[in-house]
C-alpha cells in the first residue's frame, strides 16, 4: 500500500474499527460506485464518513490533497431527472436557484436542530436541496448565494411534502461550492434560470398515474371516474365490527383499486355514486398479497371531492 493509503488505514483503525470491519467497509464501497473509485478514493470517503477530518493536524495537507484528486465526481454524478425515492450516496452538479433562511427547530429530546432548504437545477429539471444541523449554515456563507455552480455529493432522496423528490444532505454529506466544471457544461448551467426551473417543475409534477404506482409510496391526488366494487362489514380479531369500501376508479386510461376502511369508507360512501368523477388526496401506494396488483389505500388524511 502506498503511504497515504497505510496513513488513512492507521487513523480509521484509531477510531476504533477493527480491521476486519474496515475491510468489509472498503469492499462495499468498492462494490457501491461500480469499481470506478480507487482504493485511496474509497478510503478517503469512509473517513469521512465517519467524521475524520483529513484537514486536522493528525495528517498533511499533502495527503489531503492526493486523497481528494483520487476522486472523479463527475463518474457518478446523476441528473436530477434520474433521481429515485431511497437513493444513497447521491451526487449532484448543479446551480442554486433560491435560497430558504435557515430554521431552528426542537427535537422530542429537547436538542435543538437546524434546518434550510434551497432550489437546485441542473439541464434536466430542478429538486428542492434540504440541509440538516451543521451543514445549514453553509447557506451563510459568503459565496453560497443564487447562480452559484454547486456540486452534492453524499445525498439521499426522499419523498417531500406534495410527493416530491427531495435531496437531503446530512453529516456524512459534503456540500462544494464553485466546482470545477468544464466549458460547455459550464454553459448548460449557466443557461438555467429560476422561472425555466419553475415551468419544468410544474410539467414534472404532472405524472401520469402509472408511473407514480412505480416510483411513489403515495399519491398526492388522483381524479377519475369511479364505480363502486363492493362494501363490507367486518369483524376483527378485536370482536369490534369496521367496514372497508372498494372502488375502482379509472384515471388516465388506468384502472386502479382504491380502498377505504372504518369510517372513511362510510364517509365515501356517502358522497359518491357509480359514474361520479371525484379527485381523491393522500393516498398510499399498496400491493396486493395476493394478486401482487397495485391499489391505492385511503389515509388519515385522505379526503374525496365531487368535480
Amino acid at each position: 500500500m502506498s503511504d497515504s493509503v497505510d496513513e488513512l488505514y492507521r487513523q480509521l483503525l484509531n477510531l476504533g474499527m477493527s480491521e476486519a470491519e474496515l475491510e468489509k467497509k472498503v469492499k462495499n464501497k468498492v462494490e457501491e460506485y461500480g469499481g470506478f473509485m480507487t482504493e485511496q478514493g474509497v478510503l478517503f470517503i469512509i473517513a469521512r464518513e465517519n467524521g475524520l477530518d483529513l484537514r486536522s493536524p493528525d495528517i498533511d495537507d499533502y495527503l489531503y490533497d492526493e486523497l481528494e484528486e483520487e476522486i472523479d465526481y463527475d463518474e457518478f454524478t446523476i441528473d436530477n431527472s434520474d433521481l429515485k425515492e431511497g437513493m444513497t450516496n447521491i451526487v449532484l452538479l448543479g446551480k442554486i436557484l433560491t435560497v430558504q433562511k435557515v430554521r431552528e427547530f426542537v427535537r422530542k429530546d429537547q436538542s435543538v436542530g437546524k434546518v434550510c432548504s434551497f432550489l437546485f437545477g441542473d439541464s434536466t429539471g430542478t429538486v428542492k436541496i434540504v440541509l440538516w444541523d451543521d451543514r445549514a449554515d453553509i447557506v451563510n456563507q459568503e459565496y453560497f448565494k443564487q447562480k452559484e455552480l454547486v456540486r452534492i455529493v453524499g445525498g439521499y432522496a426522499k419523498l417531500g411534502q406534495n410527493e416530491a423528490i427531495e435531496v437531503h444532505l446530512g453529516k456524512k454529506g459534503t456540500l462544494l461550492l464553485s466546482p470545477e466544471v468544464s466549458g460547455k457544461k459550464r454553459e448548460q448551467l449557466e443557461a438555467i434560470t429560476v422561472a425555466s426551473s419553475d415551468d419544468y417543475s410544474r410539467k414534472s409534477a404532472l405524472k401520469p398515474l402509472s408511473q407514480a404506482l412505480e416510483q411513489n409510496k403515495y399519491v398526492s391526488v388522483v381524479k377519475g371516474t369511479v364505480l363502486i366494487e363492493e362494501f363490507k362489514e367486518l369483524e376483527l380479531k378485536s370482536g369490534d365490527k369496521s367496514f372497508l369500501l372498494t372502488i375502482l376508479l379509472e384515471s388516465e386510461g388506468t384502472t386502479i383499486r382504491v380502498k377505504a376502511w372504518g369510517m372513511k369508507a362510510i364517509e365515501c360512501l356517502k358522497i359518491i355514486n357509480d359514474g361520479d368523477c371525484v379527485s381523491i388526496t393522500n393516498l398510499a401506494v399498496k400491493e396486493n398479497k395476493y394478486s401482487l396488483e397495485k391499489e391505492l389505500s385511503f389515509t388519515k388524511n385522505s379526503n374525496v371531492l365531487l368535480i
